[in-house]
């Protein structure tokens, strides 16, 4: 595909039931955009301590590159993962790690000039600091690019600054039913169709959980897919999963149709599987 992918902001050890697992959402999508086919990088930071070189040597593992994954006195970051009866996660997310500390180096800078897409979310921005290194970076990465806002919103680590400032970069949002109504409220907006058009968003991504998805344009809802039903072990990274999906498929050429039925068929196969990183080759 020769397309140049970027996944910014955390990247986390998920403490599962089962065990400890690699994770956070710009990972998973930099993982799941490499299965696809894209060039992708992780844009993050890990602690000077042995978990950040285990997370180093982890992505290496799994065919990332590590290049623009920096170092810092801050500790690695580990969340507590919880299942409810249907495998949905909820999180408890420590404070103070190292991608609170993530910077706009020249040389992110550099790797930033030439993407084709990114991908980015609100949680990484709770401190300042890192805040203000992705607005940087969003700002080097071409106007034509794919930019997509996958808000993934996470306890108290979201505002409507940080939302309002992340959509005025974003061409692609990309929320759930919880999601949807807290950011109506927060932004007062009027429903999907207003945030498209006070943002120009080139597409809205609604998922519904295990009811249904939608992409929607300017034009109105223009793909509308129900969930499959499959065995669930875990629904950890499946949101990320589909982002990848249809980025790439979009990088590709296909239709947005055509996109979303990639990425609602790639996170339903996830969601069969254990944690978030798992092969997409079947």
């Amino acid at each position: 595909m020769n397309k140049i992918v970027l996944g910014i902001g955390e990247i986390v050890w998920d403490c599962l039931p089962g065990g400890r697992k690699l994770g956070g959402a710009p990972v998973n999508f930099a993982y799941h955009c490499k299965e696809l086919g894209a060039e992708s990088y992780p844009v993050s930071a890990v602690g000077n301590d042995a978990l950040g070189d285990e997370t180093l040597q982890q992505c290496r593992s799994y065919g990332l590159c590590t290049d623009y994954i920096g170092r810092n006195s801050l500790p690695t970051s580990r969340v507590l993962v919880t299942l409810d009866t249907a495998g949905v996660p909820s999180y408890e997310i420590v404070e103070n790690v190292a991608w609170d500390a993530l910077e706009a180096t020249s040389k992110v800078l550099s790797l930033a000039a030439g993407a084709d897409a990114v991908c980015w979310g609100s949680l990484s921005q709770r401190s300042a600091g890192s805040r203000n290194a992705i607005m940087k970076i969003l700002e080097a990465v071409p106007k034509d690019a794919i930019r997509v806002f996958d808000i993934n919103i996470r306890q108290k680590y979201y505002s409507r600054d940080i939302i309002e400032e992340s959509l005025d970069k974003a061409t692609v949002l990309k929320l759930n039913e919880d999601e949807l109504p807290l950011v109506l409220n927060l932004i007062g907006a009027n429903g999907i169709d207003d945030i498209i058009k006070r943002y120009s968003l080139d597409y809205l991504i609604y998922t519904s959980g295990a009811s249904f998805s939608e992409i929607h344009s300017p034009d109105g809802v223009i793909s509308h897919m129900e969930t499959p039903k499959v065995e669930v072990a875990d629904t950890v990274g499946a949101g990320d999963c589909f982002t990848a999906a249809f980025v790439t498929s979009v990088l590709n050429g296909s239709s947005p149709s055509e996109a979303h039925a990639k990425a609602v068929s790639m996170s339903a196969w996830l969601c069969t599987l254990p944690g978030a990183i798992n092969t997409l080759k079947r």
